[in-house]
């Protein structure tokens, strides 16, 4: 092996393919000299050949990232043959990836001394200043290289570099544009111009830049990402999305284009358009998970639960341990209804990992859906044990025992999420609901105007507050105002109209109750006390038999609402008696 090496370094030798070394006078031989000539020759060829078979050692243990165990044969090397620019230029090179910093830049001013006019020598003594944090003397290097090569295209991207590094903004600004004025078809120069006017947010000129760095060079990257992007910040997102579409056309190979244009169809909320893109994308990375979780989104998005089963399902097949990935299969069968599958793959997330608080609150909420409370709330109850400084937590075991009519439970739990952050509207909200269960009439009130105080948007709170006071008949004028409130919030919310319609009823509006009442049953058609609600404002306006249609839709609703059969066989028994007076009158 060391023959074929030392055949190699004289190869070379004999090529010219290696500088630096002492070479033998020209001019012709005469008999006087030859012999001597002959003998000074072959003695130099020697030292060379062994200077580079030593290189040639030392280049096999950088190569292989040994790089401390390569200075010892580059040393030998040096020793042979010490007027090698090239040899300590290398050196140099090496002795910093062997963690030598001191004898690299002396190894660097060494190789700059045998050859000031070497561009080579300066831009490895520039990187050693650099590394050092001596940048003046480092952009002086790299001055003195476009001095020797005013086209040395590396040494003003370095400088820039360099200076950019320092957040000399304008100086690599101006190193820049000396490259661009030298070579104006350089791409480069382009988009990193591009990148500085970005950086001072002088966006016409970002884009014109970047838009000359894609003309000069379609195969940019870069230059297409940071355009992209430049639209994007400034709202013009038809632009990125054709500028993204171009960037996939001139650069089929890289899916990153695609998957950008995806990401942004799907913030636009255009899923369609996103679902066509990225199952393109789906084709050219058919084995990456992540693109069958972002296609898995779309079609979660479009309410397309098999389509967003399948690709979730595709990730875990093709990461088993893809938690994330199972937890969303989970939740796609949840909202698809199908209950059994989603608690089978939340099961294998807590077996997967015993301490996964967002499998116990899915799990949670399933046994709440079955009325299985206290399975929901020994899942909840686990959940703020591991991370007992999480408000919404709370909530969720607050509500849970809300629903198990384990009011006083429900409070306790409300309030200390309380504790950890007053300003959880949603934690107010729900205790103001349960302190209204508890016939804490006041206590509620002051709950929910502490929600509409965080948040002077939130429907919610004023139409609960106006629907209090027109249940019990009180403050029926703040409670239309309270109600029309949130309509003006929410104006097609039908639980909504349902309030205004109660209050009017209250008011002894009945014209108008009925009025907003028909309109609410068209916009919640599932709801019994809606319904109800309308019976009782048809029977104020005399519409007997129109009542009497409202309750029995109110019962096929609800058939143990003991209430509504009870007015259905009085209104009913009244409309006999009536009829039966009729009849006797008549006779």
């Amino acid at each position: 092996m060391m023959v074929r090496f030392a055949a190699l370094a004289l190869g070379l030798l004999a090529a010219g393919a290696l500088a630096g070394c002492a070479s033998t006078a020209p001019g012709a031989a005469t008999a006087s000299d030859e012999t001597p000539r002959r003998v000074f020759a072959s003695r130099e060829r020697d030292v060379t050949a062994e200077a580079y078979y030593q290189y040639s050692i030392a280049q096999m243990q950088a190569q292989a990232g040994r790089f401390k165990e390569a200075v010892a044969p580059m040393e030998e090397a040096l020793r042979r043959d010490p007027d090698s620019a090239f040899l300590w230029t290398t050196m140099a090179q090496w002795l910093v990836r062997a963690e030598q910093p001191v004898e690299a830049m002396a190894a660097a001013r060494r190789a700059v001394q045998l050859a000031p006019d070497e561009p080579q020598t300066h831009l490895t003594l520039a990187e050693l200043l650099k590394g050092q944090k001596k940048y003046p003397e480092a952009e002086a290097e790299l001055e003195k290289v476009i001095a020797l090569n005013p086209n040395a295209e590396d040494a003003y991207l370095t400088l820039a570099r360099y200076q950019v590094e320092q957040k000399a903004f304008d100086r690599a600004r101006e190193v820049l544009m000396r490259l661009a004025d030298r070579q104006p078809r350089n791409a480069q120069a382009q988009f990193l111009l591009g990148r500085l006017a970005i950086e001072n947010e002088a966006w016409d000129e970002a884009i014109a830049r970047l838009t000359r760095a894609v003309e000069l060079d379609p195969d940019h990257d870069g230059a297409w990402t940071a355009l992209g992007y430049v639209y994007e910040s400034q709202g013009r997102r038809d632009e990125a999305i054709e500028v993204y579409r171009r960037a996939a056309k001139s650069n089929p190979e890289n899916p990153a284009f695609v998957e950008r244009l995806g990401d942004l169809l799907i913030r636009l909320g255009r899923f369609k358009e996103a679902q066509e893109e990225v199952e393109a994308l789906a084709e050219l990375q058919p084995r990456d998970p992540r693109v069958w979780m972002k296609l898995g989104a779309v079609f979660y998005e479009q309410k397309m639960w098999d389509k967003a089963g399948d690709a979730f399902r595709r990730v875990v097949a093709l990461e088993p341990s893809n938690l994330r990935a199972r937890y969303y299969l989970a939740t796609t069968y949840m909202d698809a209804g199908n209950d059994a599958e989603a608690k089978t793959e939340l099961e294998k997330i807590l077996r997967a990992d015993p301490r996964s608080i967002d499998a116990r609150v899915q799990l949670g909420f399933l046994s709440g859906k079955s009325k299985n409370y206290d399975e929901a709330i020994s899942y909840l109850r686990e959940a703020v044990n591991i991370d007992p400084k999480r408000p919404e937590l709370f909530l969720y075991l607050g509500t849970a025992y809300y629903r198990a009519k384990e009011y006083d439970r429900a409070v306790e739990t409300l309030r200390e999420g309380l504790g950890l952050d007053d300003a959880q509207k949603d934690l107010h909200f729900q205790l103001g609901v349960v302190l209204e269960k508890q016939q804490k009439f006041d206590d509620a009130i002051k709950q929910f105007q502490r929600v509409i105080t965080l948040d002077p948007k939130h429907a919610e709170a004023y139409n609960y507050v106006g629907y209090m006071y027109a249940e019990r008949g009180q403050n029926l004028d703040e409670a239309v105002t309270l109600i029309s409130k949130a309509l003006s919030l929410e104006p097609e919310n039908g639980y909504f109209i349902d309030s205004l319609g109660w209050a009017y009823y209250q008011q002894g509006r009945y014209a108008e109750a009925v009025r907003e009442l028909k309109r609410a049953v068209d916009r919640a058609k599932e709801d019994p006390v809606i319904f109800e609600h309308l019976g009782d404002a048809l029977i104020k306006g005399g519409f007997d038999e129109d009542a009497v249609a409202a309750w029995e839709k109110a019962l096929q609703l609800d058939p143990a609402a003991d209430g509504i059969k009870k007015k259905l066989e009085d209104l009913r028994a009244r409309l006999r008696r009536a009829q039966s007076e009729r009849t006797k009158a008549s006779q």
